[in-house]
């Protein structure tokens, strides 16, 4: 099996990916996938433009290679 390793976050975002695990849906197609915890990497921004937004922040364990994919 492949080895996949994401993060999550926030149950409305992660509900569709654990209930698929749950399911056995990964494993069918030979994915052995493990979720771990999303870190926040800073503040929470408050802005009216969303150009002033990273869209990476919040996800530190994919900056460190820790997961290899993280919802987008």
């Amino acid at each position: 099996m492949k080895k996949v390793v994401s993060e999550i976050s926030g149950i409305v975002f992660s509900l569709p990916w654990l209930v698929a695990k749950d399911q056995g849906l990964f494993e069918a197609e030979g994915i052995d996938m493990e979720f771990v915890s999303a870190q926040r990497s800073g503040p929470v921004q408050q802005t009216e433009n969303p150009q002033d937004v990273n869209p990476i922040l919040g996800h530190v364990a994919f900056e460190e290679s820790r997961v290899s994919i993280y919802r987008a």
